[in-house]
């Protein structure tokens, strides 16, 4: 055994449940009612609940009408369609990039 684990057995943790007022040596949950009192257990699982909740909340949200529309117009069969459709998706492009670029430029001179 190395120094760690020594050091980590002779550690005794009293939780008290919140729920019922049970004192706990050395567990996770209460042996009384069963309540979870480990605090670093419950907010990993609120942790967990709160990930799957905005990853639930982001599937469900709406694409972005124009962003939709292009991915359409460039999947096209019609070249009449899909030719302006790639140039605009071009144009749009290089003005998001452009308007990054200098959204970037203010925040490094604010900063």
């Amino acid at each position: 055994m190395n120094l760690l684990n020594k050091m980590e057995m002779g550690k005794v943790a009293y939780r008290k449940c919140s729920n019922c007022g049970t004192v706990n040596v050395n567990s996770d949950y209460c042996s009384n009612c069963g309540e979870l009192i480990n605090i670093h257990i419950k907010r990993k699982l609120a942790r967990e609940a709160s990930d799957t909740k905005k990853q639930e909340e982001k599937a469900a949200e709406k694409p972005n009408p124009v962003t939709v529309f292009f991915e359409k117009a460039l999947k096209h069969p019609n070249l009449l369609v899909k030719i302006p459709a790639m140039l605009f998706y071009s144009i749009w492009v290089v003005v998001m990039s452009i308007g990054a670029f200098i959204a970037f430029l203010f925040s490094y001179i604010v900063a």
